[in-house]
């Protein structure tokens, strides 16, 4: 049975792990803290790729696709846990604040049309009738149904029970350098000592760039969560205020976020946090009265064209898997698929190609 090893133990980590895993691979997970605890933990969980409004290509295309699969990889994984995650297709609405921003939503929704894509504008007089308060400024929006949500707290404890019951678990533990042989993976230094494998997968998020030389660094962000009453929000609202999710059982309404090159340093600011009370007020402004529940920041995985970067490195049976900036719990799914298929039947893939490391070479 040949082993692998995989460095970063977050939501691309473990679902990485799991699918190669369930294929008949051992899987050894190295974190330099906790696993599940990272930058997946302290997410969002928005499912997004139109509320996004990416660019008609490659990358949306990729994060359709990611989408299309997040049903399925739910409800295998809350069947092999028992864990439920609270996946929702809630539909995420994008507010409009002024003109500009209005032209702007309508065209990104017509280009999605023309590729067979859901979306509607909706009429502010049809969201006052809906919502206890409104912001002000707001002049209607995009709501993009087929978007959505996941609790990322409860997908990490599902992916936690799995790794826990199937791997082995290396955490508190920094890695210090790949060993080569003539050109092959051998094994990891650690500052633990040395840990050996047929295959390394490097999934370590913002922290990758400090272990092998690629352009991966952190991209601070700052949220919060406040309380909230049921029904009162029914779906994420996503602008350029600040996106508001409320969870699928209304435990909480999660408010981010802020995106800053800070490097690591740790945190919440006043003015960070400000920012999204103000984005929060400026939406809905009876939430004025809500009480705070957390607040807390992480550290987005950037790459300087922000797109990951998936596939094989220089180093023979060394893989990469990071680089996902704001899309890292909707993209694990396809993210899994494709680099347990690289490693399991060398097969390969044209979004391999298009995210390959090779293009900053």
């Amino acid at each position: 049975m040949a082993k692998g090893l995989i460095i970063g133990g977050g939501i691309i980590g473990l679902s990485i792990g799991r699918e190669l895993h369930k294929r008949g691979y051992e899987i050894t997970v190295i974190d330099k803290d906790k696993v599940g605890y990272g930058a997946s933990w302290v997410a969002g969980g928005m499912l997004a790729p139109q509320s996004e409004g990416l660019d008609v290509g490659d990358f949306l295309n990729f994060c359709l696709e990611s989408r299309d699969m997040y049903k399925e990889f739910i409800d295998e994984l809350e069947e092999e846990t028992g864990v439920k995650v609270n996946f929702w297709k809630s539909g995420i609405f994008c507010p409009a604040f002024s003109e500009e921003e209005a032209n702007k939503l309508m065209e990104t929704l017509n280009k999605y049309k023309t590729l067979g894509l859901n979306g509607e504008w909706i009429r502010r007089e049809e969201l006052e009738n809906k919502y206890l308060s409104l912001g002000k400024d707001i002049l209607g929006g995009v709501l993009y149904g087929d978007d959505g949500q996941v609790d990322n707290r409860l997908l990490m404890k599902a992916l936690r029970k799995y790794a826990f019951d199937n791997f082995e678990i290396v955490e508190e533990t920094r890695v210090v350098r790949l060993e080569e042989n003539n050109g092959k993976f051998v094994r990891l230094e650690t500052n633990n000592g040395y840990i050996e494998g047929d295959f390394c997968v490097i999934t370590a998020g913002a922290w990758s760039g400090l272990i092998l030389d690629l352009p991966v660094f952190p991209i601070k962000g700052e949220m919060i969560g406040v309380d909230i009453d049921y029904g009162e929000v029914d779906r994420v609202f996503f602008s350029s205020k600040a996106y508001i999710i409320p969870r699928f059982d209304y435990s909480r309404l999660v408010i981010g976020a802020t995106e800053e090159r800070v490097g690591f340093k740790d945190g919440n600011t006043v003015k960070g946090v400000m920012k999204l009370f103000n984005g929060l007020i400026e939406t809905f402004p009876h939430m004025i009265d809500k009480n705070i529940q957390e607040i807390w920041f992480g550290y987005r995985p950037g790459t300087t064209d922000l797109y990951p970067i998936l596939g094989e490195y220089y180093i023979e049976n060394v893989y990469i898997a990071t680089g996902h900036y704001r899309n890292g719990i909707l993209l694990a799914p396809i993210t899994a698929k494709l680099i347990t298929n690289l490693i399991d039947k060398n097969e390969g893939n044209r979004y391999l190609d298009i995210f390959s490391y090779k293009r900053f070479v």
